[in-house]
């Protein structure tokens, strides 16, 4: 009885529920995930990625591909073409660059190729700085990393310089000089421990390196420093690493998925734990477990937007688990169990989610954000948990 005055009442403030899910790439067998997700000029562009394996006159190959989906805010989809394996999505002026496992390419509005650069090894992640674009990339071969770090003009999208590296490069940022790390980045493993920051300058020339011996798994910029997330294991660190290459600060954590900075804040998500650091104190202000690992953040009016989750494995057959938490002054406030999430795109009002299947999530921000726990996000998170979670576990 109480199960079905439930259902009615969710019934009846239906009308106030604006959340809708887009599904790409349904036609595709093998596991997928929205690896990139983003919001530009009212349309949001989801990545559907996958590895297809091929067996052919007895040899296995592995092969990265996906497809690029657009929709309208609305949830009318406007076009589907395919991509390759997508990394990273990024709004660039009127166009959407794409980082693909073979490369840079530019997007327009309308679903058209408008440049490209392909590049020798797997492209992992790329950073703006005006009209030009840093590249990392890098792979394994037989136990050996390789990377090469470029600078690309956007405009032209040919190579103003590249520096190559004897490890695989996983992040790159903007500082005072540019920062790239090295090791297996998020949403990647590998049998080999390996990790180094690298300072380049802006011209192209190798300054310096420190070894940390974890993976890098991400890097942001705080006064023109880098702060450095590692992973291996089950440990982690957090590392601020000046221009110099000096280590100016280190903090023993967990495996870090994520970081994202604010000001002198630093949110740091990973192994079943969020943290955040003062950057000039050099401590931790508070912590809150999660039961998963926290893929990705966000910011959203002053709350901080958790992605986590993980893969789970039943009948040989892999699905998704795990939820989008908002966190205010180190107390989670809500929860929405959507699957992993394994993305996240923010504008001024909505927010979208990329999970650990094909499908994604797009909701309004006064869906998410509660002023303690509003009648919104009370109500779609008890329909993604009574009536919709079934959808967002599909692979």
């Amino acid at each position: 009885m109480k199960k079905f005055i439930s259902l009615i009442v969710l019934f009846l403030l239906l009308p106030f529920v604006q959340a809708w899910e887009g599904k790409i790439c349904e036609n595709i067998e093998y596991q997928k995930s929205i690896e990139a997700i983003t919001i530009q000029n009212s349309t949001v562009y989801a990545a559907c990625s996958y590895r297809m394996v091929a067996n052919s006159s007895g040899l296995i190959g592995i092969y990265y591909l996906g497809t690029i989906g657009a929709y309208k805010l609305d949830g009318t989809k406007l076009w589907e073409i395919d991509s390759g394996f997508v990394t990273k999505l990024v709004p660039w002026k009127e166009e959407i660059l794409v980082g693909s496992m073979g490369g840079l390419l530019k997007l327009n509005s309308s679903g058209n190729y408008t440049g490209r650069f392909l590049t020798k090894y797997k492209l992992y992640d790329f950073t703006l700085d005006g009209d030009y674009a840093y590249l990392a990339t890098g792979d394994v071969f037989s136990g050996e990393s390789k990377g090469i770090v470029y600078k690309v003009n956007l405009s032209t999208m040919e190579e103003v310089w590249r520096v190559n590296l004897t490890e695989m490069a996983s992040r790159v940022r903007v500082g005072e000089v540019i920062y790239v790390g090295t090791g297996y980045p998020s949403g990647f493993v590998g049998k080999e421990k390996f990790g180094s920051v690298y300072g380049i300058s802006k011209d192209g020339k190798l300054l310096w390196n420190v070894s940390l011996g974890e993976w890098v798994r991400d890097i942001e910029v705080w006064n023109g420093k880098a702060v450095v997330g590692t992973g291996y294991g089950e440990s982690g660190h957090v590392y601020i690493i000046d221009s110099q290459g000096r280590v100016v600060g280190n903090l023993t954590l967990f495996f870090v998925e994520d970081i994202l900075v604010s000001g002198n804040v630093a949110y740091v998500a990973g192994n079943r734990n969020v943290v955040t650091i003062d950057l000039d104190k050099k401590e931790i202000l508070w912590k809150v477990q999660i039961p998963y690992r926290g893929k990705v953040l966000g910011l959203m009016d002053g709350r901080l937007l958790v992605g986590a989750g993980e893969f789970k494995e039943k009948n040989g057959t892999i699905y998704s688990v795990g939820s989008l938490y908002v966190i205010e002054n180190g107390k989670i406030k809500g929860e929405m169990p959507v699957g992993y999430v394994r993305s996240m795109g923010i504008s001024q009002d909505y927010i979208a989610i990329g999970t650990g299947s094909n499908t994604f999530i797009v909701l309004h921000k006064d869906e998410v954000l509660p002023s303690i726990c509003g009648v919104g996000f009370f109500l779609v998170a008890s329909l993604l948990s009574i009536v919709g979670l079934k959808k967002f576990y599909n692979t």
